[in-house]
C-alpha cells in the first residue's frame, strides 16, 4: 500500500494534468492566517474559470527544462523501499498509514529544498487556502510565520479588533506552547494545525514577548473571521485627503479600489492616501489592476525565471488619476502584492512611501492541485520592480520612515498616518 500510494504520487507528477490558479502564485514567505492555516500571497486568476482554473501538464516546466520525473526517480526508489520495508516490518511502535507516509515523504523532499515558499498542502490545508482567498475563515484573526532564530511560531500581524488582538497577542510574540504542547522545533504546518479550529472553541498559548522576563499565558476564543477588502475616509484639516485602506488583494480588490477612487475624485480631493499596512498580498491580477488606477502605460513588475527569461507586466486600461499627490502607507506586514504596487508607484515617483520597511517577498510560486486535492506550490521565478530592484529578503524602504508602536496603536494613535497627512499638507 505504501509503495503503491507513493508511486502513484510521483506518476501523477509526470503524467497527470494538474490544476493551478490560472498560473503562478506569489505566496507570502512562510506566513499563514491563523485559523485558515494557509499561506496567502499573490496569485494569477482567470475570472471566467472555476476556483482552480486551467490545466498545466507538469512536464511543461516554466524554466524550460522538461523532465520525465517518474522515469528519472523510479530507479532510485529501491533504497526508499528497503528503508520502508525495515520500518514497517520491524519498528516497535506505531507507524503512519499509507497516506500520512506519502505526505511525510513529500514534505521531507520539500523541506530539503531550502526554500520556505515551496510547500505542500494537504487537502484540508488546501480548503483553508480557498476560504482565505474568498475572504473568510474560522480562527483567531492573525498572521503567523516561523521564527528561524527561536525555532518556533511567531505572530507577524494580529488583526485589530479580532480575537487574537483582543486577547492580547501582539506583533513579534513567540508562541512556545499551544494547549500545553510545545511547538518549539516543530514546523509551521504543525503549529498552525494545532492553533486553528472551529468558532467558539478556546485555546491557551504560552507566549514569550520581547522585553518581558516571564512567559505570558493568553487564552483566545476562535471566531468566524470576515476579512474586509477596503475601507475609506476623508482626512486632513478640511477633509481634503481621500483615504483608502486595502486589506487584501482578493478577487474584488481592483474593482473596489477603482470605484472608491472614482467616488473620491467626484469630491475633488487635494491628495490621496493608499494604506497597504499589514496587507500580505493576494492575486497578481489585482495588483496590476490597482497599479493601473494610478499609472498609465507603464511597467508594473518584471517576472524573471531561472533560465534568464523575463516577463513584463504593464498597466491595463485607463488610469483614474496620474498626478494627484499621493502617499502609500506600508509596514513590515506589507508583502508580495502590496510590495508590487508600492514598488511600481515608488519607482515611477508617482507616490511617496511612508512607514517602515516592507516584508520582502519577491518569489513566484506555481500551485497545482494533485489527485487527492492536496496542493504543491513550487517557486518558479522571482519578481522585480520596474527599475529592476529586487525586494526578496530585503523589502522596500519608505521615502519617509515613520515608526508606530503597538502601545500607540492600542490607544488609537497612528503616527504613521499622521506623518502621511503631514507630508501631503505641508
Amino acid at each position: 500500500m505504501i509503495r503503491q500510494q507513493v508511486k502513484q504520487f510521483f506518476t501523477s507528477l509526470s503524467t497527470r494534468p494538474t490544476f493551478a490558479i490560472g498560473g503562478a502564485l506569489l505566496v507570502l514567505a512562510g506566513v499563514f492566517w491563523i485559523g485558515a492555516g494557509v499561506g496567502y500571497g499573490v496569485g494569477r486568476w482567470s475570472a471566467d474559470r472555476s476556483f482552480w482554473p486551467g490545466a498545466l501538464p507538469i512536464s511543461v516546466i516554466p524554466n524550460g527544462r522538461p523532465v520525465d520525473v517518474h522515469a528519472a526517480l523510479d530507479p532510485k526508489f529501491g533504497l526508499f523501499w528497503e528503508a520502508m520495508d525495515l520500518i514497517y516490518r520491524n519498528f516497535d511502535g506505531r507507524v503512519p498509514d499509507g497516506q500520512q507516509a506519502t505526505y511525510d515523504a513529500i514534505r521531507g523532499v520539500v523541506n530539503n529544498l531550502g526554500d520556505p515558499n515551496t510547500s505542500f498542502l494537504t487537502p484540508q490545508e488546501a480548503d483553508y487556502l480557498r476560504s482565505t482567498i474568498e475572504g473568510s475563515f474560522e480562527g483567531i484573526g492573525a498572521r503567523v510565520e516561523w521564527d528561524q532564530t527561536a525555532n518556533t511560531l511567531a505572530i507577524s500581524e494580529p488583526f485589530e479588533n479580532q480575537p487574537a488582538w483582543n486577547a492580547g497577542l501582539r506583533r513579534g510574540d513567540l508562541v512556545m506552547e499551544i494547549d500545553g504542547v510545545s511547538v518549539v522545533g516543530t514546523t509551521l504546518n504543525d503549529a498552525v494545525a494545532k492553533i486553528r479550529g472551529p468558532k467558539g472553541s478556546t485555546l491557551v498559548l504560552i507566549v514569550q514577548r520581547a522585553g518581558v522576563e516571564n512567559p505570558l499565558t493568553i487564552k483566545v476564543m476562535r471566531d468566524r473571521i470576515e476579512m474586509p477588502t477596503i475601507s475609506t475616509d476623508s482626512l486632513g484639516p478640511h477633509g481634503e485627503i481621500a483615504y483608502v485602506r486595502l486589506f487584501s488583494f482578493n478577487q474584488n480588490a481592483g474593482k473596489l479600489v477603482r470605484q472608491a477612487i472614482e467616488d473620491a475624485m467626484v469630491r475633488k480631493p487635494q491628495a490621496l492616501i493608499l494604506d497597504l499596512r499589514g496587507n500580505p498580498g493576494g492575486l497578481l491580477s489585482e495588483a496590476v489592476k490597482i497599479t493601473s488606477i494610478f499609472l498609465q502605460d507603464q511597467t508594473v513588475l518584471l517576472e524573471r525565471f531561472s533560465d534568464g527569461k523575463t516577463k513584463t507586466y504593464t498597466t491595463e486600461g485607463n488610469a483614474v488619476t496620474t498626478d494627484l499627490p499621493m502617499v502609500v502607507l506600508v509596514n513590515e506586514g506589507s508583502a508580495s502584492a502590496s510590495e508590487i504596487v508600492a514598488g511600481a508607484l515608488q519607482d515611477s515617483q508617482r507616490a511617496h512611501l511612508v512607514g517602515t520597511k516592507t516584508y520582502g517577498k519577491g518569489s513566484v510560486q506555481l500551485p497545482q492541485t494533485l489527485s487527492d486535492g492536496s496542493i504543491m506550490r513550487v517557486t518558479i521565478a522571482h519578481w522585480f520592480t520596474p527599475k529592476n530592484r529586487t525586494i526578496h529578503g530585503t523589502g522596500l524602504v519608505p521615502d519617509t520612515v515613520a515608526e508606530m508602536s503597538d502601545t500607540a496603536h492600542a490607544t488609537g494613535q497612528d503616527s504613521q498616518l499622521d506623518a502621511a497627512v503631514a507630508y501631503l499638507t505641508k
